[in-house]
């Protein structure tokens, strides 16, 4: 996917981001008057994060230079239901932003990997349907336009290389209820002939990539993840924590707690070598409601020290929790 800006509306929505707190403020964007977009490009766009259990929609309106978000809890019976319930939260957005029609560019991230061809979403076992189904033209039909699908990894990564100075090769390692990896390679995203690219949860890591139970969701992802966090604090303590209160606990010299996040980092220094091994990106991004944490950087720094010195280039995502969805609209704005 090209960086091309197709619209004209980057630098505006970068401010309106910056204006939101979503990005540092640079005050390098004039202010616009409403009649410099008429036609497609006055036109909102939306970007869309799906996740298994939480979906989060923005709408940008450069007419009135607004941007609008809305968060619902994923319906579980995933298939028609979570299409449907996206385009009800487009068009709840649209009619909040009192603009007229529905937008023409539209830009979902899911978890797992679309099918270019099919459109089926595979590896997606948090969204049950969507690997029977043709999910772009399923939208498409509730929309009244085609949107982009991609890997919200995929995305995530595409926000932080288009909406941050530098424009390098980046790996995005998000961590959180799963894990996932999205690139930017040669100025594009990078999705793989099926979209598989980036499937870091199945990197022998941490468990038996043989063992029929880490088979759907990985070994690595069976460690590093909150469940993971969660199963292996509950084998050293004896109890059971959240992964939040695993790392309170640490922050309080709870041993066990101390030993799991370490763990947790050499996890992940492994993995960022393995794909350092592999596509050698200037940059790692760590995002997820786990990876953004400042215990898992100075954790997996500590780890990648011993191997590595300071040759690898890692920091936390910009955008926290809202990486994919500000990935997405930077794919809209390209569309």
């Amino acid at each position: 996917m090209p960086g091309t800006d197709r619209t004209g509306l980057a630098g505006p929505l970068r401010r309106a981001l910056a204006e939101a707190g979503w990005l540092p403020s640079s005050g390098a964007e004039p202010a616009l008057p409403r009649e410099a977009f008429r036609g497609a490009a006055a036109e909102p766009v939306v970007g869309v994060d799906l996740g298994g259990t939480k979906l989060h929609a923005v709408l940008y309106d450069p007419a009135r230079h607004l941007l609008l978000d809305r968060v619902e809890r994923t319906d579980p019976r995933g298939g028609t239901a979570v299409t449907s319930q996206i385009a009800g939260l487009v068009a709840s957005l649209t009619a909040a932003a009192g603009s007229e029609g529905r937008p023409s560019r539209v830009a979902v991230g899911c978890p797992g990997a679309p099918d270019p061809v099919t459109g089926a979403v595979g590896h997606a076992p948090n969204i049950p349907g969507w690997d029977r189904m043709n999910v772009p033209a399923d939208l498409e039909a509730r929309l009244g336009t085609r949107p982009l699908v991609h890997n919200d990894a995929n995305l995530a990564a595409w926000g932080e290389h288009v909406w941050q100075p530098g424009g390098a090769d980046l790996a995005f390692v998000a961590v959180g209820t799963g894990v996932g990896l999205g690139l930017v390679l040669g100025g594009r995203m990078h999705a793989g002939t099926r979209g598989l690219a980036g499937e870091v949860a199945d990197l022998p890591f941490g468990a038996d990539p043989f063992d029929p139970a880490n088979l759907v969701h990985g070994p690595l992802e069976q460690q590093v993840s909150g469940g993971g966090i969660e199963r292996r604090y509950h084998e050293l303590a004896g109890r059971r924590r959240p992964a939040p209160e695993v790392f309170a606990a640490a922050a309080e010299g709870d041993g066990a707690a101390v030993q799991v996040l370490d763990e947790l980092g050499r996890l992940l220094a492994l993995a960022l070598r393995a794909v350092r091994a592999i596509v050698d990106p200037a940059t790692f991004v760590l995002g997820g409601g786990i990876g953004s944490r400042p215990e898992t950087l100075a954790a997996t720094r500590r780890w990648l020290t011993v191997t590595e010195g300071d040759s690898l280039q890692v920091r936390t995502s910009t955008f926290g929790a809202r990486a994919a969805v500000a990935g997405a609209l930077a794919a809209a704005v390209a569309a």
